[in-house]
């Protein structure tokens, strides 16, 4: 690779926490969030604004948010929404920089996770596109289930392909595909990245990997070999989404990432350091 080419990261204490048994503080994730502010990450996709009685795990977002330090940090923060009023919650909130949806060419996992079909879905991207440019946020959409469907769904390249093309038309530039309950093998990941870098050059596609701790390596250097440069961890590698109606698989472990990018000779840009102390102060909420 060209030593200067541009890495993206993005650490996800959301996912991590959004499938935990117990619900940790505020007080707690937000001490969490500021030690993330410091290692470097571009993205801290720090909670979501959703109703507590879906996720009780996140509740109290903007509080977290109240208590978090943005100033010496050129991290930006991300909440996920389901709906335009979560939208509209998010947008209020000054130092949120980000509103990520959760897309699916499935209009099974789009019922189950958002109560919502994919023609409901478009117009909540439509909605959320005018809060984003109303609010100065900026707009990242995740494609749920990238590749493949356990619901019996259609599936196939050409038909992600197509739902990519309308997010295109909608003036949609970040997307991240999600590999949601852990399905994917190496060689498809390549060819769905591939095909779509091919396709639309003019978008930036990241990769959300929930993945087994054996099968990390294969699946994120398939990615690489096709040109991915955005990828999302999560330190000590749990969580997952918890309304596919399947176990969690847990999410590809930071430290696994850091250490591919090393090998990969790739500037990272990750204070160590740091992210070892973050490190520690996971380890603590999740024993």
């Amino acid at each position: 690779m060209k030593r200067n080419e541009i890495i993206k990261l993005t650490e996800s204490p959301r996912d991590a926490q959004q499938g935990l048994p117990y619900v940790i503080t505020p007080e707690k994730r937000a001490a969490y969030i500021n030690a993330l502010m410091k290692v470097g990450f571009d993205v801290i996709d720090f909670g979501s604004f959703v109703s507590p009685k879906a996720i009780p795990q996140m509740a109290e977002a903007g509080r977290v948010l109240s208590m978090v330090d943005k100033s010496l940090s050129n991290s930006k923060l991300m909440a996920i929404v389901g709906n335009l009023r979560g939208g509209s919650d998010a947008a209020t909130q000054p130092k949120l920089d980000i509103i990520g949806f959760p897309y699916s060419t499935s209009e099974t996992f789009l019922k189950k996770n958002i109560n919502a079909d994919g023609q409901q879905a478009e117009a909540i991207i439509d909605g959320l596109q005018h809060i984003c440019a109303d609010n100065g946020k900026e707009l990242r959409i995740f494609l749920s289930l990238a590749f493949g469907n356990p619901y019996n769904d259609a599936w196939d390249i050409n038909i992600l392909s197509r739902h990519t093309e309308k997010l295109a038309l909608k003036g949609i530039t970040t997307i991240t595909l999600a590999d949601t309950i852990g399905i994917a093998t190496a060689p498809l990941i390549g060819e769905v990245y591939e095909s779509l870098l091919k396709r639309f050059p003019g978008m930036e596609f990241g990769l959300h990997l929930h993945t087994r701790p054996g099968e990390w390596y294969a699946k994120l250097s398939s990615a690489w070999n096709a040109g991915c440069r955005w990828f999302e961890g999560v330190i000590s590698g749990v969580g997952g989404c918890p309304m596919t109606g399947y176990d969690l698989v847990g999410n590809l472990d930071t430290l696994s990432l850091i250490s591919f990018l090393e090998e990969k000779q790739a500037n990272h840009h990750i204070n160590t350091g740091l992210l070892l102390n973050a490190v520690r102060l996971a380890g603590e909420w999740n024993s």
